[in-house]
């Protein structure tokens, strides 16, 4: 091997080494609401004490119809109460799944710590495990209200319903 392959490899692996934690600690910054963690149609990883079907997503394409309208409305009333507890992050941190989870408390209540008050703007509407919602954010500092859509993924997990996947659907 000659010295400029070689001097070119070292280089490309210092650039790695040293990129890496810089990404990290930057992607660890991340606002943790609503970037979504979970990549449609790929399985996620079953936390320890839950049994596949509840902690992992279906690798199924989404079904068109609609939940039944008892478990719907059960849905999308979970989902309402969820941001009526908000702010309260201890509140709120018990209704998160293992998926969001994963992203830590500390940058959850970071995210939530700037708002003082959520509204849902509309009955949310229901199809199978997924939940669309309307919300309208208060910042704490009296700036006007942020409106955003987002599809909720709710589970069953450890005896109760949560969230398990939040995709950010866009402003207003």
């Amino acid at each position: 091997m000659s010295k400029e392959g070689l001097f070119t490899r070292i280089g490309a692996i210092a650039a790695v080494v040293a990129l890496v934690p810089a990404y990290l600690a930057v992607a660890g910054d991340r606002e943790w609401w609503p970037f979504p963690l979970s990549v449609p149609g790929v399985a996620q990883p079953v936390a320890s004490g839950a049994s596949p079907a509840e902690a992992v997503r279906s690798t199924e394409p989404p079904r068109s119809a609609p939940a039944a309208d008892g478990v719907a409305s059960g849905l999308a009333d979970f989902v309402v109460g969820y941001y009526r507890s908000m702010p309260d992050t201890a509140a709120g941190w018990a209704l998160i799944g293992p998926n969001l989870r994963g992203r830590g408390r500390a940058s959850y209540d970071r995210f939530w710590g700037r708002y003082s008050s959520v509204d849902v703007l509309a009955q949310p509407s229901v199809r199978d495990d997924q939940v669309t919602v309307r919300i309208a954010l208060h910042p704490r500092d009296g700036s006007a209200a942020v409106v955003e859509r987002h599809v909720l993924t709710v589970i069953r997990y450890d005896g109760g319903l949560r969230i398990d996947a939040d995709e950010f659907l866009g402003r207003g």
